[in-house]
């Protein structure tokens, strides 16, 4: 299989850009603007972001052998658009659970290639620096919300690598630059985003009802779960995201990865309070990464009065 009839096979599946880079290490700037932001807590209750920040370094230590990494982008701008009326749910969840969907694509466009003896599938389940790897690859540039911008698209993208001990020949590395404008740290209602375009997840909506577990106890989390955008949370927060002028939600909408009904009307009623019911009632979405406690606390906390 060739560079291009690869990249054309998985733009095929559903990929809105694919870039291949030339493993090794990353760079000194990278692994520096890691170990700051470990440094200074932001990645608040994320140990196993410190536990393998040295696994990043290298792609060897996730996949002996890698010769090429190839960077792909999934948009997830939804078709529709929840009721307003209802508390927020983050635009990512609205389908399946794109670990599984991304996945389950992937895996087959490597059989029917033959190749996946000689890959690794990562989807947010590997200590791979995914932005930095994107931008290497030319598939876009970090934008001052955090997010990977991928031109014609913006931000709403999912990352995914694949991993290979086959060496293809590299795109050229994006030199594009963020606009710089403001609107996403604007658009924060707590300050989570940082000069450095990096985020302090102590107070990050997104972060503290989908990734924190247990009662928010820190007063940078209480303070930012009670804001009006925090009291109207049930998960995520894509305010610095979908403020980007640089995001298009026409150009490829979830064709991939359809919305759920069940998750387009989704209210908090419809949570089961038993574990065996929710699990039942959830599978494969992303309202099982929270889990059934911590979905509950974002309930509890909800302002339903103006609902």
């Amino acid at each position: 299989m060739n560079r291009e009839g690869l990249r054309a096979a998985l733009l095929e599946a559903g990929a809105a850009a694919v870039g291949f880079a030339t493993a090794g290490p990353v760079s000194e700037d990278e692994d520096l603007r890691l170990r700051g932001w470990l440094a200074s807590e932001h990645h608040a209750g994320m140990a196993w972001m410190e536990r393998h920040a040295d696994l990043r370094r290298n792609l060897d230590n996730v996949l002996p052998g890698t010769k090429t990494v190839i960077s792909l982008a999934f948009p997830y701008a939804p078709e529709r658009e929840r009721p307003s009326d209802l508390p927020y749910l983050s635009r990512y969840a609205y389908g399946t659970d794109y670990h599984e969907a991304i996945r389950s694509l992937l895996t087959v466009v490597l059989e029917q290639t033959n190749i996946s003896s000689s890959c690794r599938i990562c989807i947010d389940s590997a200590p791979v620096s995914e932005r930095f790897w994107a931008i290497r690859a030319g598939i876009g540039y970090r934008g001052d919300n955090g997010a990977l911008i991928v031109p014609g698209i913006g931000p709403e993208v999912f990352l995914a690598e694949i991993l290979t001990t086959i060496e293809f020949e590299p795109d050229s590395p994006s030199n594009a630059e963020c606009l710089h404008c403001g609107a996403c740290r604007r658009a924060c209602p707590t300050g989570a985003l940082q000069p450095d375009s990096t985020i302090d997840c102590r107070r990050c909506i997104s972060y503290l009802t989908i990734e924190h577990s247990g009662p928010w106890t820190d007063p940078d989390a209480i303070a930012a779960m009670h804001t009006v955008a925090g009291r109207n949370s049930l998960l995520g927060c894509d305010r610095c995201v979908t403020a980007c002028p640089l995001r298009n939600d026409t150009s490829s909408p979830y064709t991939w990865n359809p919305p759920l009904p069940a998750m387009l009307a989704l209210t908090p009623s419809d949570i089961p309070a038993q574990q065996s019911e929710f699990k039942r009632r959830f599978a494969h979405t992303a309202l099982l990464r929270p889990g059934l406690q911590n979905l509950l606390r974002n309930i509890a906390n909800l302002d339903l009065r103006s609902k």
